[in-house]
C-alpha cells in the first residue's frame, strides 16, 4: 500500500492506497524566486505590452485617472504612483491635473481605515477620491455590452483624457483570473456590477477557466466601452511576495500575465480518474467549506464524468459565507437560483449555484469535523469519518478496480490533461 498524507487544518491526516488503484499523486511546482518589486516595476514601465511608454502617450494639459480596488497592497500603490508620476511628469503636465480613484471589491465601499491606509500613499497635490457604487449622480452611462449588462462608470475616470487601471492579477472563481480589464469593476456602478455578477451563474465560469467565460468576456467587453488606455499589474505569491510586474494594454497585457501564472500552477496529469481526493492544503485553505469547497474546482477537468470527489478538509469555523447557508437552504434548484440571483446581489450565490453544478456529474464525499447535520442536511453531501473510509466507498460506488488521482494541495494547482504528441 502507498501511504499519503494530507493537510488537514494544522495538523494532516494519512490516506493509504493500493498501487494498482493509484493513477497519480498531483503536487505543485516550485514557486518561481520572488523578485524585487522596484526593479520589476521599472522594468514593466519601460517595456509595456502592445503599448508606447506613458512619457509617450501622456501630453501636457492632458487630465489623467488612475483607478485601483482596494485589494492592492497601500505600499506597492505608492511605490506604483511614484513610478507612474517620473514617467509622466515630463510631459509637463500639473499633479493637479492627476486624479487617483479609490475603487470598491466587489461593490463593497472601503471603509474609512482602509481609506485613509491609501490615501496617504498618494502625493499631496493629486485629486484624490474613493469610489462609491451607489452614487448614481457621480456615475455615467457609457454602453451596454453584448450579454446586457449596463455599464454606469465613475464620472471622474470617464472624462480623463488617459485613462489607467492599477491591480493584481491571480486565480477569480468564477471570472477564471483576476487583473487587467476585470479592475474596471471596482469604479462602477452596483447595477454594472450585479449585471456582470449574474454571468457566474453558468457551467462556463470557473476558476482558471477564460475560453467561453460569460463573466470574462463581459468585463473585457466593458473595459472597451470605458475606453481604458492602460494597466499596470502585479502578480504575487502566495505569501503577497512580488514574482513580476506587467503593464501595457490591458487585456494583452493581462493575458501575458495569465500566461506566467500557469506556467507555475498547471501541471499535466495523465489521464481522468474515478476518484479524486483533494485537500485544499490545510490552515488557512480548509477553515471553513465556503474557502474549501474551491480545491473542488481546482479539479473538475480531471474527475470522470460520475467519478467521485473526497474533500479532505477540516472546517474549524463551519460552513462559511455570510448568507451560504442560508441560500443552501432555502434554493431548490438551478432554475430558482437563476432568479435569485437577478435579485439579490450576494457573493455566496455563485457557490451555491458551482456546488450544485458539480452534483449533476460527480458525488462528494466530505472528511471533516463538520457536524453531519450540515453535511447531509445543508450540503446534501456525504461525511465520512476518515479518509481511507471515504475512499472506501467512492470505490464501492465506482468500481473496486477504479484509478484514484490525489492532490495534497489542491488550492496552488491547476491540473491539466497530458497532451499526446502524433507521430508523423
Amino acid at each position: 500500500m502507498v501511504e499519503i498524507w494530507l493537510p488537514y487544518g494544522s495538523t494532516e491526516v494519512c490516506l493509504t492506497v493500493s498501487p494498482e488503484n493509484l493513477l497519480g499523486v498531483v503536487e505543485p511546482k516550485p514557486r518561481p524566486k520572488p523578485a524585487n518589486f522596484e526593479e520589476e516595476l521599472e522594468k514593466a514601465l519601460q517595456n509595456p505590452i502592445n503599448a508606447k511608454r506613458l512619457d509617450e502617450i501622456v501630453k501636457p494639459n492632458q487630465k489623467i485617472a488612475i483607478a485601483f480596488d482596494k485589494n492592492l497592497n497601500p505600499n506597492l500603490l505608492g511605490l506604483m504612483i511614484s513610478k507612474l508620476w517620473d514617467k509622466m511628469k515630463v510631459s509637463g503636465i500639473p499633479a493637479s491635473n492627476v486624479t487617483v480613484i479609490i475603487g470598491c471589491k466587489d461593490g463593497e465601499i472601503p471603509s474609512q481605515t482602509e481609506a485613509e491606509n491609501f490615501l496617504q500613499k498618494i502625493p499631496e497635490n493629486f485629486q484624490k477620491k474613493v469610489h462609491n457604487p451607489n452614487i448614481l449622480e457621480d456615475l455615467v452611462e457609457v454602453g451596454l455590452t453584448n450579454r446586457k449588462t449596463r455599464v454606469f462608470l465613475n464620472k471622474s475616470f470617464w472624462e480623463a483624457d488617459v485613462k489607467i487601471l492599477l491591480g493584481k492579477i491571480g486565480l477569480h472563481p468564477y471570472a477564471g483570473f483576476y487583473g487587467g480589464s476585470s479592475t474596471i469593476l471596482s469604479i462602477c456602478g452596483l447595477k454594472t456590477i450585479h449585471q456582470n455578477y449574474v454571468l457566474a451563474v453558468n457551467s462556463k465560469s470557473r476558476i482558471g477557466v477564460l475560453e467561453e467565460n460569460p463573466v470574462y468576456a463581459d468585463l473585457v467587453e466593458i473595459a472597451k466601452l470605458c475606453k481604458v488606455d492602460y494597466a499596470l499589474n502585479v502578480i504575487e505569491n502566495e505569501e503577497n511576495e512580488t514574482l513580476k510586474v506587467f503593464c501595457g494594454e490591458p487585456e494583452k497585457m493581462f493575458l501575458e500575465g495569465v500566461k506566467f501564472i500557469r506556467s507555475f500552477y498547471e501541471v499535466e496529469v495523465d489521464g481522468k480518474a474515478e476518484v479524486v481526493v483533494v485537500s485544499p492544503g490545510g490552515t488557512p485553505y480548509d477553515q471553513n467549506f465556503y474557502c474549501a469547497y474551491e480545491a473542488i474546482e481546482h479539479v473538475l477537468s480531471i474527475v470522470k464524468d460520475g467519478g467521485v470527489i473526497v474533500l479532505v478538509a477540516e472546517c474549524s469555523q463551519g460552513l462559511g459565507g455570510e448568507n451560504f447557508h442560508k441560500w443552501m437552504v432555502e434554493i431548490d434548484s438551478v432554475e430558482d437560483l437563476k432568479k435569485i440571483v437577478k435579485k439579490n446581489f450576494d457573493l455566496c450565490l455563485h457557490r451555491v449555484f458551482q456546488l450544485m453544478d458539480v452534483l449533476k456529474n460527480h458525488r462528494i464525499i466530505v472528511v471533516s469535523a463538520l457536524p453531519n447535520v450540515f453535511v447531509s442536511g445543508v450540503l446534501k453531501l456525504r461525511l465520512a469519518k476518515t479518509v481511507n473510509d471515504a475512499v472506501e466507498w467512492a470505490l464501492r460506488l465506482v468500481g473496486k478496480k477504479s484509478k484514484i488521482l490525489v492532490l495534497p494541495y489542491a488550492k496552488k494547482v491547476l491540473p491539466v490533461l497530458k497532451t499526446i504528441e502524433i507521430q508523423h
